[in-house]
């Protein structure tokens, strides 16, 4: 009889994802938020997905690779957005507006609290020199969006993307999302946060923000 074709599990799935690459992120999402990346080990993700640890390899060429997707999926979303917003005719607070929602909910919208993973020490390391940029890149639009309403060098200009980034402090870590999945709809937490970067720029709301935002978020998927 023939060899089983593929790389076959050492358990059946046990982790959430739609492949085994989503499973893997689950597993190093849930154990590097809760016990740090150092004392993480790639044989302990495979582990926690039932794969072998030799078809971790094949998804992800090293533990860093993994923790870097996962840093990266923190703010690529809302990066697809700025372009996005970028070509459109909505008014500064809308963008702002809609930019806030959009990272909020996204940073609400896994099972594991992965906002958290900036805040390790090996998060700083250069090895992560691309996440880095990215992230400096998208608190420069949050912060351009502000001066347009406020004026440049004006320092309440830096605080929306720090409010955005504060829904991390307000979520748990128990590997349950606290907000359905990134794009359906905008969770409270989220609405309530981009109310705020406006306020504290004395900004008015706009009309129909949601429904904008979403309409936005939804031409993105197609």
């Amino acid at each position: 009889m023939a060899g089983a074709v593929g790389r076959p599990r050492k358990h059946s799935p046990r982790r959430r994802g739609r492949n085994a690459r989503e499973e893997i992120l689950d597993a190093a999402s849930e154990l590097f938020t809760t016990q740090g990346f150092a004392t993480t080990s790639t044989h302990q993700i495979a582990d926690a997905v039932g794969i072998r640890q030799a078809s971790l390899y094949y998804h992800f060429p090293s533990k860093t690779e993994i923790f870097l997707t996962l840093l990266k999926s923190t703010i690529e979303p809302s990066v697809k957005l700025a372009e996005a917003l970028g070509e459109s005719d909505v008014s500064a607070a809308q963008r702002l507006w809609s930019l806030v929602a959009a990272e909020a909910s996204q940073l609400l919208a896994s099972r594991w609290n992965v906002g958290r993973l900036y805040q390790l020490p090996v998060a700083h390391s250069s090895e992560f020199a691309e996440y880095h940029q990215q992230r400096s890149d998208l608190e420069a639009i949050f912060r351009d969006l502000a001066e347009k309403i406020v004026g440049e060098n004006d320092p309440r200009a830096r605080l929306p993307f720090h409010i955005a980034m504060s829904v991390i402090e307000m979520r748990d870590n128990n590997g349950t999302a606290p907000a359905p999945e990134f794009g359906q709809q905008l969770p409270e937490t989220a609405i309530m946060l981009a109310d705020a970067a406006l306020a504290v720029l004395h900004a008015p709301l706009p009309e129909n923000r949601e429904e904008r935002t979403l309409e936005l978020l939804n031409s993105l998927e197609s």
